[in-house]
């Protein structure tokens, strides 16, 4: 299984485009970007089912609705950049370079991550 996001454009630092889950029958609009180093590098990614992480109560990673978590994804290619992962983007719009869902309700996609029994590949997709 594998999720991928492709960046379809890229203003002020900020990568928009579409994540889409096929397997799951998931897609919503995310970006990353523009704080940090901006938005994350081109490549694959895991995403293990163990670090999983529930932000009750973290404005930055919770939707509309109050889903609040943090999805690790580990590149898997020589990179300095850490702490990246896939997130709903509460408080102020954009990321540090994670993914941030663009959704009012994210928890179809925090269930889906729930249900990897080792872990999912993500590729990001460059323009």
């Amino acid at each position: 299984m594998t999720i991928i996001f492709k960046i379809e454009n890229i203003r002020e630092n900020k990568a928009y485009g579409t994540l889409k889950w096929s397997e799951k029958g998931l897609q919503t609009g995310a970006y990353s970007g523009p704080y940090g180093n901006g938005e994350l590098p081109a490549g694959l990614y895991h995403a293990y089912r163990n670090k999983l992480i529930d932000k009750e109560g973290e404005e930055g990673y919770c939707d509309s609705l109050n889903n609040c978590w943090f999805q690790v994804i580990d590149p898997q290619f020589s990179t300095e950049r850490n702490n990246l992962g896939i997130h709903p983007d509460g408080n102020l719009e954009g990321t540090l370079g994670c993914i941030g869902l663009l959704e009012a309700n994210t928890k179809s996609w925090y269930d889906a991550f729930a249900e990897v029994e080792s872990y999912t590949v993500v590729e990001v997709k460059d323009l």
